[in-house]
């Protein structure tokens, strides 16, 4: 299978051409061999190390360096300096452990002020970066737009300079490609071993850079390896230079081949798992006509492709007739993506599959871990349905009409029951802060919140305005004029700043001038500079100004002058169950006596300077769009502010964040119906100092946070502490280095949390009955380590040092979409938020009729217990014909005292077996005790004695699915 293609050579006709065709190969195989020539010494750059070297020296070294697939495929990327000039050019090969693209390299050279040579473009200066994810983080932090004309394409850093010098100018700079090796198989599709190099699939490479390839990579390869390596084509125009190539005996004939050539029909190779729907459609090989339908909207569509792109389309999923190698670039797209990936030999040559693809038949992908896939078709009602499925619920806002509102309210005074209420006048961030105080955390001194109230006059005369822009096809159909009616001139300037994006933007002022501002809303928002600057620049009522100032000067008049004052967005559309918005919106500082301030540019931050600036970031161009996306209604937000004294910087000895989850499930009577996991579990993540874990600046990018993990198992053991990583950049970290958390500080705040989350479900429950009351809460949970001295006060006393508890929101998810209706069923409530599918049993019998309501949850979740056999949250029966007379009740989850499904968890098919609580058992209407389906057969009995045995078979309904759910349904239909 590996051997080349034999393909005739055609005779020639007179001995001439015949002598100048034997000149003409001895010539090749020469340059192929290499001259003898010693390679340009390689700059040392003072020392900078590029994570490349020059050759590769054996088999091991060569695995050392490589990026090993799930499959054992290794691939090595190289780059081939000054290609074709003899005196300059050199190989360098890619270390895959630091490098996944080859263009990372470059960059990576450059942005650390070190050239590269062959390369005109200049290096940057001024950074030292110690790894491309610094690199990353860096650029997407710094929000403006990347440096060296790269772009950011599907979360990673790309330079179309890079591939221009590569690939495709007629004299190429640089040569790069990837050494593949395939090792031996046997087994049911048996494989020779490979080794062999291949090209970016856009480059049109031509016979005399192919022989040069080949020569220079030769030279830097053991012979193991340059003795038996082949070039693999995998573009149209490649397979057809391999063709030429091989018809007319090129010495290279029997190291050409293909990716076509060497898959084996009905192997299968999964790359990224995964499970989908979609609509399988197959590429066409032209490559004009394959450009044209990837133009099309296609992200519901599952691709088949007969070769591999180096670009991957919208797609729901990925399969390849030819196998891909592990730093391929659809590979690792389609992985930071997550669809579903994978190789099938022979999958075009499939009738039935070319069939579906013919009519663009939407089918189910399910590619596993262990290699294992399938794809059958379903029917455009079932995938009508798992669309409807797949969309999110909009989350459900609790709006209060602000009218009725106080402008401010002290948190120190709410009460915790009126926490659900809350979320609809200040916000989930400040409702938090009740929780916190109903806990007993030490949280911010004097919290105050200003409601939504004040935003809502404010906002008031420009709401017409802001929903005429919002219905308007020219803003709801392009980003750009939402970015720049949001955000502004300015903003826009920043983030598309490209000579083409400037014209567009000229084009869209001249078509919207500001004659037409009456009219025309984009006009009247242009004229604006965009919503943000229009909510800044309109004057507060001076009425709403001298009572909010009132109420903060009554509140916080204690601090001291200097001590600023954070006024933190508490939007109604944040911290509310399944939309969390964390990172939305703007927090600012503001100060009481903002003309008192040593430092010229606090100066301008007044109480109201703060405020509007808050609000104003209720329409910044990133919420808006996660907004959208979930299906929200903007008009419908509000925005309040939370206000407590600022965090100085020079005061904190630590920050971070933690994940904090709670399971009270074993509590909640009834059967234990799942083994029960920890009791509590904490993940932290924290930094030193002010240096912030979330966001840092460029110059502590790679600055890793400590990771701590503190496990609660049950009341009679103690917490387990575990130290997961130590703070700092990774080189730089030392196993004696002190943590920034000791076991001490770390067991305080797992106690905290713990009274917290505690708190919490007490409050989500106080509006549940017992059978629907959640039992789990997973927390997220901010906090501040501060010195001696925090906050500032106008008397100079100094509060101790301690840490505080900043801000608590939950990271459950809403009620999935569809399950809605069983809201009223007896079913735990965190159970529902993860439920995969919920099923209604019915078991009929001539006598006994029994329902039985049961939940899966999902097995893609944080493991609750029922992904493998379900929770029985619900049963109902009526049998007659018993000894002892009619038996008829309905029973929740509260009143079992076992249940099991015999070896569902091994596979087995569903079956039940069913204890009732013994009080529950003798009350009247009930009178049995145990309940028993299996196999069609029901019994029935009560104090170990058979009252009834009946063949009662079930029927399912299915209530509710999740997407995933519903695709594992129609699988094993």
């Amino acid at each position: 299978m590996l051997d080349a293609r034999a393909m005739a050579r055609p005779p020639l006709s007179a001995a001439p051409a015949w002598l100048l065709a034997m000149i003409l190969m001895v010539i090749v195989i020469i340059s192929i061999s290499g001259c003898p020539t010693t390679a340009p010494e390689w700059p040392e750059d003072d020392g900078f190390d590029d994570h490349t070297f020059a050759r590769i020296d054996d088999r091991a070294h060569f695995d050392a360096h490589a990026a090993i697939g799930v499959t054992g495929a290794a691939a090595l990327k190289f780059v081939i300096l000054d290609f074709g000039e003899p005196k300059t050019q050199q190989i360098r090969y890619l270390d895959a452990r630091f490098y996944e693209f080859h263009d990372q390299w470059y960059w990576f050279r450059l942005l650390n002020g070190v050239p590269v040579p062959g390369s005109r473009e200049r290096p940057v200066s001024g950074h030292a970066f110690a790894t491309v994810e610094e690199i990353v983080d860096w650029v997407q932090t710094d929000k403006t737009t990347p440096p060296l004309g790269m772009r950011m394409i599907d979360g990673r850093l790309y330079s179309d300079h890079f591939y221009e010098i590569s690939i495709r100018r007629e004299r190429r700079v640089l040569g790069i490609g990837t050494i593949v090796h395939t090792p031996a198989r046997t087994g049911e599709h048996p494989r020779d071993e490979l080794w062999g190099f291949e090209l970016e699939y856009s480059d049109a490479v031509d016979r005399p850079a192919l022989e040069l390839f080949f020569a220079t990579l030769r030279g830097s390869l053991p012979a193991e390896i340059a003795d038996n390596l082949r070039y693999i084509a995998r573009s149209p125009s490649q397979e057809q230079l391999v063709a030429q190539l091989q018809s007319r005996d090129h010495p290279l004939a029997k190291q050409l081949t293909s990716y076509a050539e060497l898959a084996i029909p009905g192997e299968i190779e999964v790359y990224n798992p995964g499970l989908i729907a979609g609509r399988l459609r197959k590429l066409p090989s032209d490559p004009q006509q394959a450009a044209k339908v990837l133009t099309e909207g296609n992200a519901g569509v599952i691709w088949m492709m007969g070769s591999v792109p180096d670009e991957l389309p919208a797609a729901a999923g990925l399969l390849t007739a030819v196998p891909q190698t592990p730093l391929a670039h659809v590979n690792l797209l389609a992985r930071n993506r997550g669809i579903p990936n994978a190789y099938i030999g022979g999958l075009l040559e499939d009738a039935h599959l070319d069939q579906l693809s013919r009519v663009h038949a939407p089918v189910v992908l399910l590619a596993q871990p262990d290699g294992e896939l399938t794809l059958e078709p379903i029917t455009e009602a079932d995938y009508a349905r798992w669309r409807g499925l797949a969309r999110q619920r909009q989350p459900t806002l609790s709006r209060v009409d602000p009218s009725t509102l106080p402008y401010a309210l002290d948190l120190d005074r709410e009460v915790a029951s009126r926490v659900p209420e809350l979320r609809g006048i200040i916000g989930g961030k400040a409702a938090g802060f009740v929780v916190l105080r109903a806990a007993g955390a030490t949280m911010p001194d004097r919290p105050l919140a200003i409601t939504t109230r004040a935003y809502a006059e404010h906002l008031a005369p420009l709401r017409p305005l802001i929903a005429d822009v919002l219905g308007d096809p020219g803003f709801t159909n392009d980003p750009r004029v939402r970015y720049l009616l949001l955000e502004g001139r300015e903003a826009f300037d920043q983030r598309f700043a490209s000579d083409a994006d400037q014209t567009w933007a000229k084009q869209l002022a001249a078509a919207h001038p500001p004659n037409k501002a009456k009219r025309d809303a984009i006009a009247n928002l242009l004229v604006r500079d965009g919503i943000k600057r229009a909510i800044r620049d309109q004057p507060l009522s001076a009425d709403v100004h001298a009572e909010l100032e009132a109420a903060l000067r009554a509140h916080f008049g204690s601090f001291a002058a200097n001590q600023g004052l954070r006024f933190r967005s508490s939007s109604t559309v944040e911290d509310v169950e399944g939309f969390s918005g964390a990172g939305l919106y703007d927090s600012n500082t503001g100060f009481l006596q903002a003309d008192a301030q040593a430092d010229e540019s606090d100066r301008k931050k007044t109480v109201a300077w703060a405020m509007q600036k808050t609000w104003a970031s209720y329409w910044s161009w990133e919420a808006f769009e996660e907004r959208e996306l979930a299906g929200i209604d903007h008009l419908a937000g509000d925005m309040a502010v939370l206000v407590h004294a600022r965090f100085e910087d020079h005061l904190e000895l630590s920050n971070g964040v933690l994940t904090f989850t709670l399971d009270l499930s074993a509590d909640r009577g009834g059967a234990q119906q799942a083994a029960p996991g920890p009791r509590a579990s904490m993940e932290v993540d924290v930094q030193r100092g002010a240096l912030s874990v979330t966001n840092p600046p460029p110059e502590h990018v790679g600055e890793l946070p400590e990771v701590d993990r503190v496990v609660w198992r049950g009341a009679d053991q103690h917490p387990q502490i575990e130290r997961v990583q130590r703070a700092g950049k990774p080189s730089e970290v030392s196993a004696s280095d002190a943590y920034v958390l000791d076991d001490a500080a770390l067991a305080g705040l797992f106690d905290e949390s713990l009274a917290i989350a505690a708190r919490w479900i007490e409050i989500e429950n106080q509006s549940l009955p017992r059978p629907r009351a959640r039992g789990r809460v997973t927390l997220d949970i901010e906090f501040r380590e501060l010195d001696a001295g925090w906050p500032a006060l106008a008397s100079g006393s100094r509060s101790a040092p301690r840490m505080i508890i900043k801000q608590v929101r939950s990271l459950d998810p809403g009620v999935p979409a569809g399950a809605e209706q069983l809201l009223t069923q007896p079913v735990p409530r965190d159970l529902l938020l993860f439920a995969d599918r919920i099923e209604k049993r019915s078991c009929r019998g001539p006598h006994t009729h029994v329902d039985l309501l049961e939940l899966w949850t999902d097995p893609m979740t944080p493991s609750l217990g029922y992904a493998r056999s379900p929770f029985l949250a619900r049963v109902r029966l009526q049998a007659h014909g018993l000894a002892g007379g009619l038996r008829q009740f309905d029973l929740d989850h509260l009143d079992y005292a076992a249940v099991t499904h015999p070896n569902m968890e091994l596979g087995a098919p569903w079956s039940v077996e069913l204890v009732l609580d013994g009080g529950v058992a003798n009350t009247e209407g009930v009178g049995l005790d145990r309940l028993e389906a299996r196999d069609g057969l029901l019994r029935v009995l009560f104090g170990g004695k058979l009252l009834s045995e009946e063949a009662a078979p079930c029927g399912v309904e299915v209530l509710y699915a999740s997407p995933d759910g519903f695709l594992r349904s129609l699988i094993r239909r």
